[in-house]
């Protein structure tokens, strides 16, 4: 049986993919609208991924099991978005020699980057999946090794200050793995919310939004640039205490909400979204800034935004319908991880 949709959950998820995909656009754009604006939304973009999946973490049948969900969730998708990615480079380099075009640099290295580069073109943002499956694979062996709650909470803060320690000494370990030892505790943050059974409705969500407007001020003028991917860290307790109020809040916030079908159908794909999104608005960036002469901003930010996700809609009915067992609709390996 199919797991029922969580309104508030997609929609959380909507408004991370959409700010990230802004944010890839013109990493200044949030500036324009206020000086610390963008270090303000760090503090929850991309850790409440992690919160999210903390949220619906299982141990299911035993680590076999447990891999295969894994593998199949997080992994399949991570290679069959950096073979999409080729296949769209190798398009786009035919197109440009029918045109008579400059062509663009492709070769197969392009196909094999991923797996050992921190840093690659075209599907870059997808590093996130493989920092995602490291987090759940070390928070699954957590959870069999320890059982008292403390020591749980414990031995992730102790991972996530060498994983810290790691990056203010510039030590980068391979597959995004000190990462994502960072991430832990956001993971362990959305494991705790569904372990403590703040999932269900109550009479006070309704104070959610004033809950996130006063804490919107101090947040904002509290928050430093956050950068998981390139280690850029500020101080321990601003990595954690701030994010974790943050995403809290936008979490109460967002269950009194009503469901908005459109946000939430993006919230729900956002994963294919995650992996397209980058191969969409670039070469729609590079048109309006090469042909039509526009500049960094807020108008050519908002066009290419809204070309983005107009376009991704179409694309995420034709891989949920015809590539869905790479996109982690169906499950690529059954159990017994044997292919049907």
């Amino acid at each position: 049986m199919a797991r029922e949709r969580i309104a508030y959950i997609d929609f959380m998820k909507c408004m991370c993919i959409m700010l990230i995909a802004m944010y890839h656009i013109d990493h200044s754009f949030f500036n324009y609208l206020a000086p610390n604006l963008n270090n303000a939304l760090q503090a929850f973009r991309l850790p409440m991924y992690y919160f999210i999946s903390g949220i619906f973490f299982k141990l299911y049948d035993g680590y076999s099991d447990f891999t295969r969900r894994k593998v199949n969730n997080i992994l399949v998708p991570f290679v069959f978005f950096v073979v999409f990615g080729f296949v769209v480079g190798l398009v786009e380099y035919a197109a440009r020699l029918l045109v008579g075009a400059d062509p663009i640099g492709i070769n197969l290295r392009s196909l094999i980057e991923p797996f050992y580069l921190r840093y690659w073109p075209n599907t870059a943002p997808i590093w996130f999946l493989l920092s995602l499956f490291w987090v759940n694979i070390i928070f699954y062996a957590l959870q069999r090794w320890i059982k008292p709650l403390w020591g749980l909470v414990l031995a992730v803060f102790a991972l996530s200050a060498l994983g810290y320690w790691m990056g203010v000494n510039r030590i980068q370990l391979p597959w995004m793995m000190d990462s994502s030892l960072v991430a832990m505790p956001y993971f362990l943050l959305g494991w705790g919310v569904k372990r403590f059974g703040a999932m269900e409705p109550t009479r006070y969500d309704k104070w959610g939004i004033l809950a996130l407007v006063a804490v919107a001020f101090p947040i904002y003028y509290m928050s430093d640039f956050i950068n998981l991917h390139s280690q850029a860290f500020p101080a321990y307790w601003k990595l954690y205490l701030l994010p974790y109020v943050a995403i809290l809040s936008l979490f109460w916030a967002c269950k009194s909400l009503p469901r908005i079908p459109v946000l939430c159908h993006y919230g729900r794909y956002s994963l294919i979204i995650l992996g397209t999104h980058q191969l969409i608005l670039i070469p729609i960036r590079s048109l309006f800034v090469l042909k039509f002469g526009m500049e960094d901003g807020i108008e050519l930010t908002l066009i290419v935004f809204v070309l983005t996700f107009l376009i991704e809609w179409p694309l995420i009915w034709l891989l949920k319908t015809y590539a869905p067992r790479f996109t982690a609709q169906e499950p690529f390996f059954k159990p017994g991880w044997k292919l049907r």
